[in-house]
């Protein structure tokens, strides 16, 4: 409302300079007549710009602050929806990818809500007023000056589609160019010591030609296009003059009215050339919000959501059941990586899984963790199908510490308790071994590790990693290869811990994958996986009787120690 206020106003200017103009021409042969007439359309012109002021900051504050709450809202619901998306999302989108969309295309979405939605109203308001007040001063100036204004929106509108796909490929460049950036700086650690900096420098050179390439083109068709929107403008003068003027020498039109008319296109002009800047902006941002919403719209794999069943909590942690587990990826159904695993694992108990690489050990960690879903009628918890157990309240009961160990770039503190109190982190540090280790650094719990751990040793990062785990009271604890960075010792220090009950009397079930096999002496039962097969179960010492792939491991093992 406000809008169409101010572009009525504005129109309205001219106007009461046309009275003003006449009333002065009419003044030269009757100096006593038309001095109210003057002094009155002075006095509107600038009452008329004062309201113009007044109702054009209403108008965008009006409409920009929404605009910036709409960007916090934007930006709120898309780091949440991020974060429940599940692993099988992550496969498909690259951070960098998802990085540009976050910030980019939400900066650009913020544009279309704020800026261009206001500028976009402002324009057809103007144009709407300005050209209905022409018709009322010259129905036939108008059509004169409407006939190249409407050959250059046919010429913009053909140039409209192909800068819209450009803008897109620029978009997914941009994207690639992020990742590629992302990844460099992440692992400058392995280009320097590899001394590879060349060609990795040639590749982020050779995206972002791309980019610039993309950018140019688009630049070029905008200075190509967007151009002869003024001309159409800069026609409409020209006719005015060559035909108004005829009119004007002839009586059917005054002064005034020429005045007006010009200052009307005049006023025109500048939303037709405002035009020529929104409608890459409209371009930008459609492309934008198609790439938030493809994110917005992308459905967790949750086969719990609205028919999740309750678990129930005992003494002890869950009972495991795995009912001929067959698993395979989705790029390679007809190669299971997992085939027809069957063992029941007691609520707890302490659990150990052995196999060589590519036995599958991994993958039936992540199905167990729910970082992939397994199939409908494999995997049961206390008698509960894993799939029909809601996902939140599962990630709560277990905790799994993963053989590659990540490390947010903050404290160690911060990484151990993850929001918990201080004195959390502190437990969990000393249970992990890590208390001499913090002696000798320069902060203690409060050193900032760097960008994923860096300024840790191998052993160290897998320690915080694992008192990462320990922290949270679960009744399911799952340790992929952890301590495989220890020295035997330590190991053995932290198998007794793991094997101690809980704070609060109860003993969760603890799955342990290790290569090393003096990791798994103290298990209740190990697995023996091969080929993604289950080959054998037993006890450590079970196993070492009967010939196979255990026995053989423990025996390479032995001889090289």
């Amino acid at each position: 409302m406000l809008v169409l206020l101010t572009n009525w106003l504005a129109v309205r200017v001219p106007v009461e300079m046309a009275h003003g103009l006449d009333a002065l021409r009419a003044g030269s042969a009757d100096p006593g007549s038309p001095d109210r007439g003057v002094r009155d359309a002075a006095i509107h012109i600038g009452l008329l710009g004062v309201a113009i002021i007044a109702t054009r900051t209403l108008s965008r504050v009006l409409f920009f602050s929404p605009g910036r709450h709409a960007e916090f809202a934007l930006r709120e619901d898309l780091f949440a929806h991020l974060l429940r998306l599940q692993p099988d999302f992550y496969a498909k989108y690259t951070t960098g990818d998802l990085l540009s969309r976050a910030t980019g295309d939400v900066t650009f979405a913020r544009a279309f809500a704020g800026f261009a939605l206001l500028q976009g109203i402002n324009v057809i308001a103007a144009f709407t007023m300005a050209v209905g007040q022409m018709l009322l001063i010259s129905p036939a100036l108008t059509l004169g000056c409407g006939v190249p204004v409407a050959l250059g929106f046919a010429v913009v509108h053909g140039g409209v589609g192909r800068m819209f796909d450009i803008q897109r490929r620029a978009q997914t460049q941009l994207a690639a160019l992020a990742d590629d950036l992302l990844g460099t700086l992440q692992g400058v650690g392995t280009v320097q010591a590899f001394s590879v900096e060349e060609p990795f420098v040639e590749r982020l050179v050779a995206h972002a030609s791309a980019l610039k390439a993309s950018n140019l083109e688009m630049a070029r068709l905008r200075a190509l296009v967007f151009p002869v929107l003024s001309v159409a403008g800069g026609t409409c003068v020209f006719i005015l003059l060559s035909f108004g003027g005829e009119m004007a020498l002839a009586g059917t039109l005054t002064a005034g009215q020429i005045a007006a008319f010009i200052a009307l296109v005049a006023y025109l002009l500048v939303p037709l050339r405002l035009l020529g800047v929104l409608l890459p902006v409209f371009q930008r941002s459609e492309a934008s919000l198609e790439r938030i919403y493809a994110v917005l719209d992308s459905v967790p794999t949750r086969p719990d959501l609205g028919r999740a069943l309750p678990l129930p909590v005992g003494a002890t942690g869950p009972t495991i059941e795995l009912r001929h587990l067959t698993h395979a990826w989705p790029d390679a159904p007809d190669r299971p990586v997992l085939e027809d695993v069957h063992v029941v694992l007691p609520g707890g108990s302490t659990v150990g899984v052995f196999g060589r690489t590519g036995a599958g050990k991994s993958t039936l960690l992540r199905l167990l963790a729910r970082l992939d879903n397994p199939p409908e009628g494999a995997v049961f918890v206390d008698g509960v199908d894993l799939t029909r157990v809601d996902l939140g309240d599962w990630r709560r009961r277990i905790t799994m510490v993963p053989q590659s160990t990540f490390l947010f770039s903050e404290t160690i503190a911060e990484n151990v308790g993850l929001g918990a109190p201080p004195e959390v982190a502190v437990a969990a540090a000393a249970a992990a071994s890590l208390s001499v280790d913090l002696l000798a650094l320069p902060d203690g719990l409060n050193t900032v590790v760097g960008e994923r751990g860096i300024a840790l040793s191998g052993g160290q990062r897998q320690r915080v990693a694992l008192a990462r785990g320990l922290a949270r009271q679960a009744d399911v604890v799952i340790l992929d290869d952890v301590l495989s960075a220890v020295d035997h010792h330590t190991e053995q220090e932290l198998l007794a811990m793991l094997r101690e009950r809980r704070s609060d009397g109860r003993k969760p079930t603890r799955i342990i994958v290790s290569h090393r096999l003096s990791a798994l002496e103290q298990a209740d039962v190990v697995l023996v996986l091969h080929e993604g097969r289950l080959v054998d179960t037993g006890t450590h010492a079970e196993l070492l009787e009967r010939p196979g792939p255990y026995q053989d491991a423990w025996a390479a093992q032995r001889e090289a120690s």
